[in-house]
Order: C-alpha cells, then structure tokens, then sequence
C-alpha cells in the first residue's frame, strides 16, 4: 500500500507541476517498478501491446473526420437550419448555439473542438446583438458538452477501449436520451435566464424553395453520424470501419457538395489529427503500463474491499463516483481521466451491479463537466477567450447551465432505465 500512496504522490506532484498526463504516468512508472523489483523492460513491452489493437486505428479516424467536417463548410449549414428551427425566439443566437452544438458534437465528436468553432462564429455575433460577453461565452462553453454524449462519440469510443468488452453500439445508443435531456434543459435554462432582458427576435422571412434549400444542405451534413451509429449499431461495419467510412463521406462532401475543402485544408487537418491522435494513443499505451502494475499489486481489489467497506449501497457509490468525476475534471482532460480511471473502478462498479453502459455514461459525463469548471476548464477557457473576457465571470454567468448538467448527470446515475432502453431495443446490454 506505501507504493501505491508513492505513485499517486509522484504522479499528482508531476500534473501540478503542468507536465503532461501521459509523461507523469510514465515517469511515476518507473520509479514504481523500480521500487517494487519489477524489470524496467517490461515498460516498453507494456506500451506496445497497450497499442498492439487493430481496433484503436479508429481512434485517428474518428478524429480526422471530425476535423474535416469542421472545415467543410457544414457548421455554416447547420447554424442556417437552426436559425430556420428556433431562430425566431427571443434571444435566438443562444439557442442557435445550443441546437447547433447538439448537431456538431454529434459529428465532429468532440467537445473542445465544437466550442472553438462554433463560438467563433457565433460568440461576436451574440455580443453585438445582446450586449453580454459572459452569457455568450457561457452558452457556448456548456453546449459543447452536449456533442460527445449524443453519438457518435469520441470519449465513449476511448472509455469502450480502456473498459474492455463494453459495445460501442451500446454506448452510443445509451448517450441519445442523455444528450437530448441535456440540450433541452440547457434552452429552458437560457429562456428562464433571458426572460425579463429585451433581447431582440431574429425576424426572417422564409420562401418555400428556401426552406427545400437549408433542409437539403442540413441533411448532408446530419447523414453523416446516422451512418456511423446506423452501420456499428446494425452490424454492418466495426468502428474502425466507420471511421474510415466518415473520412471519405467527409472528404466527398467537401470537395465536390460544399466545395470549401481544399487540400492545403486536408493537410492542416492532417497535421492537428496526428497530433491528437498521438496524444490519446501515447496516453493509452502509458496507461496500459500502469494498469498491468496495478493489477498485480491488487490495487483494483484492494479499492473495490475499500468501497465495500464504506458502503454496501449502490446509490451511495454512485454519489461518490460522481464526486470523484467532479474533482478529477477540475485538473484532468476527460480522454486522460478515462483511460487512467475506467480499468480501475469498472471492475468496482460492477460489483455493486451498476451495468457498464451506465456506468460509461456517468464516466464520460461526469469528466465532461471538468470541461467548464476552472481550473482548467478547456471549452471555458477558449469561449472566454473568444468574447474577450473574464474566465470567473463566466464561470458565474454559467451556474445555471452547469445545474442543469449536474441534474442530468444524476439522472443519468439513478434513473438508468430512462435511457438504456434505447441501447436494449437493439439487442444491446
């Protein structure tokens, strides 16, 4: 037990220091199995079978397709169709962001990546029209957390490789309900905190060969993720397959529908997938070092007794999840604290009968919300940016946000059947 309070000491030192998550699992390894007479050789034989998966090539792929939508041109088409949908509302860029986010999470998977396109787009906008830096900055923020629950997703893709046999079918179809309950929620939030401000309408008049138009335009880049879900869900094709099968959608969709993909786009595309994808794979192999030495040590043993010592409740193990997710996503981006913590508290969690596709969709919401608290807080810290303001401003200015998903995250813990029946309608879980 000393040695597993040394590596946390180590590993927590190095993080607080701002050293990479992947580099502070490396370095607190081997120190750990220096000191615990484990052969330093056995590090690298480690990280390469951590790698050594046909399956994790649809990691990149997923990655590179989400970017090469970005630059397509379909952010453009998708905020037409929202401006078409609720456009007409009091205080409509708002729940354009938010409706807009639902949609290109759903394609692009990932939540840092929504925030910084669509609140360059629409952060400014919203400033000129209301006047508030900080409920812009703070709608766009917390909607980007929407996009990876409604599927397809990037975090729920990583939490399937780091839990072992968990469907990834099962873990998209298990996001829809949760995300739609978080997008909902989120608009009447914003409607209850706009209401009494005189935020002007967005007075648009449509023909119905405009209204063909933005609906044709909308459904070539809403096509693209019922593919992707539709073929892992049907069996038609593994998620290694779809995500070679969104590249060439979006590559087709780009260079010859919209016509806004150029190569020298495709190449800085390239470029920022490989260098993500090296992020979460390097982290993957690190981590694949630390998990085998935990498992040896019988640390997921000796916490799963530690639990059952506390509590033998279910609920009450699921409240302290949620307060362990709550703080890990304070310091840790959810792709690292998912490869870290999944191999670790799955096999605990299961024991208190919670079902894995539940307890993945507590775990990749749960780090999510890491996303808008300070004091890392990514999609807070780029929308900020964006409006040009204070981070603890908006950070104020989006409690009622940050409510709403801490409400659905706790759905999400104690009403699983309000969602998993959806994966269960499949055949799944």
């Amino acid at each position: 037990m000393p040695i597993i309070i040394f590596f946390s000491v180590i590993f927590i030192s190095l993080v607080l220091l701002s050293i990479p998550v992947a580099f502070s699992l490396g370095t607190a390894s081997i120190f750990v199995y220096y000191l615990s007479g484990q052969p330093l050789g056995n590090i690298p034989m480690r990280i390469w079978t951590g790698l050594d998966k046909f399956s994790l090539i649809a990691i990149p792929f997923f990655i590179l397709a989400g970017e090469l939508m970005s630059t397509s041109g379909i952010l453009e088409r998708l905020m037409d169709f929202a401006r078409l949908i609720i456009g007409r509302l009091k205080g409509g860029l708002l729940y354009i962001n938010i409706l807009v986010s639902m949609i290109f999470g759903g394609i692009n998977g990932s939540a840092v990546a929504d925030s910084s396109a669509v609140g360059c787009l629409l952060i400014p906008s919203s400033i000129d029209e209301y006047g508030d830096k900080e409920l812009a900055a703070s709608v766009t923020a917390s909607s980007s957390v929407v996009g990876p629950i409604i599927p397809p997703s990037l975090p729920m893709l990583i939490y399937a490789f780091a839990a072992g046999n968990v469907s990834v079918a099962g873990l998209f179809l298990s996001g829809i309900v949760p995300g739609i309950l978080l997008g909902v929620g989120m608009m009447i939030s914003t409607y209850f905190m706009i209401k009494n401000k005189n935020y002007p309408r967005i007075d648009v008049d449509y023909s119905t060969k405009e209204i063909l138009r933005i609906i044709r335009r909308f459904i070539l880049a809403a096509v693209l993720p019922i593919i992707i879900v539709g073929g892992i869900v049907g069996g038609i094709f593994t998620p290694t397959e779809a995500g070679c099968i969104a590249v060439f959608y979006a590559l087709f969709i780009g260079f010859f529908i919209t016509k806004e993909l150029t190569f020298k786009k495709v190449y800085k595309n390239l470029i920022r997938s490989t260098i993500v994808s090296s992020i979460v794979l390097i982290m993957i192999a690190v981590a694949n070092v630390v998990t085998w030495w935990l498992s040896i040590q019988g640390v997921p043993q000796i916490i799963s007794n530690f639990f059952q010592q506390i509590t033998s409740s279910t609920n009450i193990f699921l409240f302290l999840m949620i307060i362990l997710y709550l703080f890990v996503g304070l310091f840790i981006e959810a792709a690292a604290a998912i490869i870290m913590l999944v191999p670790v508290f799955l096999p605990v969690a299961m024991t208190y009968g919670v079902h894995p596709l539940q307890f993945g969709i507590l775990t990749v919401l749960g780090l999510l919300i890491g996303l808008v608290t300070p004091p890392v807080g990514l999609c807070l810290s780029i929308a900020s940016s964006i409006a040009k303001t204070e981070i603890e401003k908006v950070f104020i200015k989006n409690l009622p946000l940050l409510a709403v998903q801490f409400g659905v995250l706790l759905i999400v813990a104690y009403f699983p059947e309000l969602y998993l029946w959806v994966p269960r309608l499949f055949g799944f879980g």
